[in-house]
């Protein structure tokens, strides 16, 4: 099989200025985990995934301490509204994956499962020759395969 025959043609991609509220929303909307970010032309840029989305646990240095960060600050649990405030003005492109792994229609599937499996990358994005986004694969795919079902 070709990644052509599992991909999603034609993924829901966001443009770098879109804002992380954008983003959040249309995760919740659309019950995807991420998006590949794409220029005016198309072209891949990078992917935001939820986890990018999310304040996480980090150690404070010359500490024993663990606590949260968002976009490279600390961030007290109780300072939501000021996240939200973040998200508001904050572009995708900040915050965004740009050194992502991206297969083309015409790879042999088993390429696009070897990088889903060795690497954290949820949302693998398929590219034409002029590095277009053309499709995506989820490891979600890989399961509804793996289950016989499309």
């Amino acid at each position: 099989m070709k990644v052509r025959d599992l991909m999603t043609q034609d993924p829901v991609v966001l443009g770098p200025e879109a804002t992380l509220e954008e983003a959040a929303r249309r995760i919740l909307e659309t019950r995807y985990g991420g998006f590949p970010v794409v220029d005016g032309e198309g072209k891949l840029l990078g992917v935001v995934q939820v986890e990018e989305l999310l304040p996480h646990p980090e150690n404070v240095p010359f500490s024993d301490v663990e606590a949260l960060q968002l976009f490279g600050e600390w961030v007290d649990e109780d300072v939501l509204a000021e996240i939200y405030r973040r998200y508001q003005r904050t572009p995708v492109k900040a915050v965004m994956r740009t050194e992502i792994p991206k297969v083309h229609p015409e790879d042999p599937l088993g390429k696009a499962l070897k990088v889903v499996l060795t690497t954290d990358l949820r949302h693998l994005p398929v590219v034409d020759e002029e590095g277009k986004v053309v499709g995506i694969l989820t490891r979600s795919d890989f399961l509804k395969l793996i289950l016989g079902r499309s």
